[in-house]
């Protein structure tokens, strides 16, 4: 997994989550390491981001996959992205 396909995946994931933010009226000021639930976004907004992430780069993120730590942040959902990405359609 290359550093720019992350960052590239990362912005777009980025974009995302501040447009769902904004939908809110929450104003966070919030980067790729931050908690997302710190910044505040609710368990549904989360739900609400997973769904545009799949849109977004077109896959279905396993079930495995759905987990707090995947999506803690920005971060680590680009990296989950990837992973699902660069794994082998079944």
């Amino acid at each position: 997994m290359s550093e720019t396909m992350t960052q590239s995946v990362a912005n777009r994931t980025m974009g995302l989550a501040y447009e769902i933010a904004g939908r809110h009226a929450i104003k966070p000021v919030f980067g790729p390491g931050d908690a997302l639930v710190d910044v505040g976004l609710s368990s549904l907004d989360l739900v609400n981001l997973m769904i545009a992430v799949e849109a977004e780069f077109d896959i279905m993120i396993p079930p495995a996959a759905l987990t707090p730590k995947n999506f803690y942040s920005i971060e680590t959902i680009a990296r989950m992205v990837e992973t699902v990405k660069a794994a082998p359609s079944a």
